[in-house]
């Protein structure tokens, strides 16, 4: 027999369907205020990551967002035909190659994070600075124990799942 409080966790009220709505609703308002720059959220979110990580291999980016190789090869062709990304031979090692911005994808980089300050501002809007902080520090612990990459991509696997864990698919 279920007491109130897992029958709350397991419904509308309870945490994990709580996240998983807030989730979905803020995933949908990104994506639309993102629209009028022709992008889609995973490929402002690779722009973010690379612009922290330019000059390092696609592997080394790939690693750092949970991403698998596929995948990332495919990230990369969409933004490199965008004009916001460029492939360059690394000297040292002429099998692989380091990411760079162009600078059109600079100047998206900053419209992006413009618009992320915004739409955080949105969805926060009801709580205290404190209050923003404090929940924000809350979820990256539930992340964190959970063996999500703090950069990674949204819909990445946990961290072990990229070097092809149980997880990787």
């Amino acid at each position: 027999m279920k007491d109130a409080a897992q029958e709350e966790a397991a419904g509308p009220g309870g945490l994990a369907f709580l996240l998983v709505q807030l989730g979905l609703h803020g995933a949908r308002q990104f994506g639309a205020r993102l629209a009028p720059l022709g992008l889609e959220q995973r490929q402002a979110g690779m722009l973010l990551r690379l612009a922290a990580g330019q000059g390092r291999s696609q592997q080394a980016i790939a690693e750092m967002i949970g991403v698998n190789a596929t995948r990332m090869v495919f990230l990369v062709d969409e933004l490199e035909k965008l004009g916001l990304v460029e492939r360059r031979r690394n000297p040292a090692d002429r099998r692989s190659h380091a990411l760079y911005l162009t600078s059109a994808g600079t100047a998206t980089v900053d419209r992006v994070r413009a618009i992320a300050a915004e739409h955080e501002a949105a969805l926060a809007a009801g709580l205290t600075a404190g209050e923003r902080a404090q929940l924000t520090g809350l979820l990256r612990r539930i992340a964190a124990e959970q063996g999500l990459l703090p950069g990674g991509l949204p819909g990445s696997p946990p961290g072990n799942a990229v070097r092809g864990g149980p997880a990787a698919g």
